[in-house]
């Protein structure tokens, strides 16, 4: 009886530290992944973003045009994007736009992979907040 429960007891343990492991890593997976871009309508953009840090990141032909009152330009095509991002505070919120909502939600996944904590996406860009009554700027 004794040979009987030796084994069993050793079954037992070795599975149970080995689905701990599992767990902890599931664990630190998780909350490493928690962080994710964060998409809002003009509405939600206009009224959440006096908080942050607005970036256009439209060429300068584009901002020509008129951009959101107070927004920092930092063109997203250009080598030293991440540079010119890195001088912002890495959990500050930072609200992007473009001119559709394409480049900005690519530079967006782009912040959050650089380790950004607060980074929201204008849905449908400039073009949406323009069609949703908000003002431009020409300066």
């Amino acid at each position: 009886m004794n040979k009987f429960i030796l084994p069993v007891f050793a079954f037992a343990l070795a599975v149970s530290s080995c689905g701990t492991d599992k767990t902890s890593t599931q664990t630190t997976e998780s909350a490493a992944s928690q962080t994710t871009v964060i998409n809002l309508t003009a509405k939600e953009f206009s009224e959440k973003s006096p908080s942050g840090t607005v970036i256009d990141v439209r060429t300068p032909g584009e901002v020509a045009q008129g951009k959101i009152e107070n927004a920092v330009v930092i063109d997203f095509y250009q080598p030293d994007f991440l540079d010119q991002v890195s001088k912002i505070s890495k959990d500050q919120e930072i609200y992007l736009y473009c001119a559709v909502g394409a480049r900005s939600e690519e530079a967006a996944r782009m912040l959050v992979q650089q380790g950004y904590t607060k980074v929201y996406h204008l849905q449908g860009g400039i073009q949406a907040w323009q069609q949703n009554g908000y003002p431009i700027s020409q300066n």
